[in-house]
């Protein structure tokens, strides 16, 4: 507050007569002046001021060849004069704050703009609105401003948006996210454009709802969060959604657990979820490998690796948030995903059917062409990349099938950078089959989207989700490949070195919209699904072989029988039995109740001097005790040998070999 004004006067006795003469005028000059010298130092105060929350900066450009601007949003029903306040950027440091004028009144739910040149840094900087006394009562802060482009909220006076805009609102009511409402009865997929990462959100027509992967750009950031969970609430009108799906555990697809993510939209920004579906890559032990049994996991020390290669900080610390019964928004809610599902994920509607076709690499091998990708290959010399661990969906509705499958690979290869790519690919593209939409995985990455996978499935849209970047995707034979059969869709212009064709370049999600599982569009352009109307494909006892036979053990050992499923689905062989030859020998053994094998997978029953050394008949037979389902002879055996198929499910060998009970054999 600035201190009175004292002013002396000093009249020389020869005017005094004058000066009594004239004391009205004299009084009036005095009081002028007193005003005149006062006014420079002293502003009225606001008359009716903000208090807390009532003002807040709503959007602002950091970054501009233009000018610079913070734009103020009156949260209030009543007009508010924010006379003699500032706006300011880091407290104690950068430019002075700048005072925004006497008379200024931000009307109701109306907006006040100050511009300024070279006050906000490009890099990062706070943005904050102060009072008179220099207080903060709004403050924002980012860590890098695009040329031009705005950060808001959205909608004004709310949530900041995770990402900027290219269409800055001055002055006006922010746009938001943009996103066009779901229409009930509608079945939709939205490849969000996220830049270099994914998420998708599938609707179906009942509303029910699966989100897929959630972007970040760093390890330290929850904008990615921040932004899907706005569309989430844009698109849906809720915060609830029913599936949250986990591709693989990389930072683009799933953010950093305690800062963004998956993590964030449950702990942070209030999006719920019925079910969470995740790969088995491992699970927090306390006190493992020397870590301190204390309840708090240590990612560096305290995961036990289930199925793993390259692991990061990415992958340890959501671990450690995923399977700690102390963390009631995730743990209660986490499924393993289960391959061959068409259950574990259930919409309601009529025609639609999400099946697991592929998570933790299930009968993928690596380039020997016999050790199986699934198990803890963390300490291998060259550890398969953990792309390779991606789960892979095959949704449909009605005719519409899409094919999404994370960031699987297609080739044998070794990177740069010390880890393996495999063929996952080869084991997806049957289990897919024909599809209308497929996305290509990895980003349009030239290790992945291989010519069998495309000739297999053979879209008639594909989608690539990509943004700028370092890696060369999409590469130009992907793009090709794709363009040869079907019509493309990106998200963005990605390599500006690439020839995109007659690709459509979205900038901006890539959206399709059906009504009756027929006739379909891709951001406006028509389609009809050429896949008639069919049920998938069921399997039963009757699919299942043989795979091995251990006749001859050591004394005290086992014989055995292996099962294999060579099936993409799970299949319930309760009942079914295990018998000799024919008309003699010993009783047949019958399978517990409850028995299924998972696809891919095996089933072995132990027998004791069940079967003959010197030859025998095993013989797999339906429940009804007579039908046979699959047979096998042998004249002969060898100590400690087992009678195999090469590969699972493959023709016999011709002579036995060491034993692989329950695993891949040779």
């Amino acid at each position: 507050m600035m201190q009175p004004i004292m002013a002396v006067f000093i009249i020389p006795s020869q005017y005094k007569g004058v000066a009594m003469i004239s004391q009205k005028l004299f009084r009036f000059i005095l009081l002028t002046v007193l005003l005149f010298i006062a006014y420079p130092y002293t502003q009225a105060a606001a008359a009716n001021p903000p208090g807390p929350g009532d003002v807040v900066i709503n959007e602002y450009v950091a970054n501009s060849s233009i000018t610079e601007w913070v734009e103020l949003y009156n949260t209030t029903n009543t007009d508010l004069d924010i006379s003699g306040h500032y706006i300011d950027d880091i407290a104690n440091g950068g430019g002075s704050p700048k005072v925004i004028p006497s008379g200024t009144i931000i009307p109701a739910k109306g907006y006040y703009v100050m511009e300024f040149s070279s006050f906000l840094n490009n890099g990062g900087d706070d943005v904050r609105f102060l009072d008179p006394s220099q207080n903060a009562l709004d403050s924002t802060s980012y860590s890098s401003a695009t040329a031009e482009y705005s950060w808001y909220r959205f909608p004004d006076g709310g949530a900041w948006s995770g990402i900027e805009s290219d269409s800055p609102t001055k002055g006006a009511s922010n746009g938001g996210t943009g996103d066009e409402p779901w229409v009930p009865g509608t079945f939709e997929i939205r490849i969000f454009d996220v830049e270099q990462g994914d998420s998708q959100l599938i609707i179906f027509p009942s509303g029910y709802t699966i989100l897929i992967d959630v972007r970040e750009s760093s390890w330290n950031t929850g904008a990615g969060a921040a932004y899907i969970a706005q569309k989430i609430r844009a698109i849906t009108g809720g915060s609830h959604i029913n599936v949250g799906v986990l591709s693989h555990l990389h930072l683009d697809h799933i953010g950093y657990a305690g800062y963004g993510g998956f993590w964030a939209l449950m702990e942070v920004e209030g999006i719920t979820f019925d079910k969470i579906i995740d790969r088995d890559s491992g699970v927090w032990v306390d006190g493992a490998n020397g870590g301190a049994a204390d309840g708090l996991c240590d990612p560096d020390l305290e995961i036990v690796w289930h199925n793993a290669g390259t692991q990061s900080g990415t992958a340890r610390n959501w671990i450690c948030y995923a399977t700690n019964p102390a963390n009631t928004n995730i743990y209660p809610i986490r499924e393993l995903a289960q391959l061959g599902s068409t259950t574990q994920i259930d919409p309601p509607d009529a025609g639609a059917v999400v099946e697991i076709v592929q998570v933790d690499a299930d009968g993928v091998v690596m380039a020997d062409g016999v050790t199986p990708l699934q198990g803890d290959h963390t300490n291998d010399p060259l550890p398969p990349s953990e792309n390779d661990y991606s789960i892979g969906l095959k949704i449909r509705f009605g005719q519409i099938d899409y094919a999404t499958a994370g960031d699987s690979d297609g080739e044998y290869n070794t990177s740069q950078f010390g880890y393996t790519y495999n063929d996952v690919e080869s084991v997806l593209a049957p289990r897919f089959g024909q599809v209308d939409v497929m996305r290509a995985n990895h980003h349009g990455s030239g290790h992945s989207t291989s010519q069998a996978y495309v000739d297999t499935l053979n879209p008639d849209v594909s989608a690539i989700s990509c943004g700028s970047n370092t890696y060369g995707h999409p590469a130009q034979v992907v793009l090709d490949r794709l363009l040869a059969t079907s019509d493309v869709y990106l998200t963005n212009i990605c390599d500006t070195t690439r020839n995109y064709g007659a690709s459509v370049i979205v900038d901006g999600d890539i959206i399709l919209r059906s009504t009756d599982g027929v006739n379909y569009t891709v951001n406006g352009t028509p389609y009809v699904a050429s896949d008639p109307s069919s049920p998938p494909p069921t399997y039963g006892i009757d699919d299942i072989v043989i795979n091995e036979l251990f006749p001859n053990p050591s004394s005290g050992n086992s014989e055995w029988v292996e099962l294999y499923n060579p099936t993409p689905q799970a299949i319930d062989i309760s009942g079914a039995w295990i018998d000799d030859i024919a008309g003699g020998g010993g009783a047949p053994q019958q399978i517990p109740a409850g028995t299924i094998i998972p696809a891919g997978g095996y089933y072995t029953m132990d027998t004791n001097r069940y079967f003959n050394n010197g030859g025998d008949d095993v013989r797999l037979l339906m429940p009804d005790g007579t039908t046979v389902v699959d047979s096998f002879t042998y004249t002969s055996s060898s100590k400690n040998k087992s009678w195999y198929r090469t590969p699972d499910g493959g023709a016999w060998a011709s002579s036995p070999g060491s034993p692989t009970k329950g695993a891949p054999n040779p």
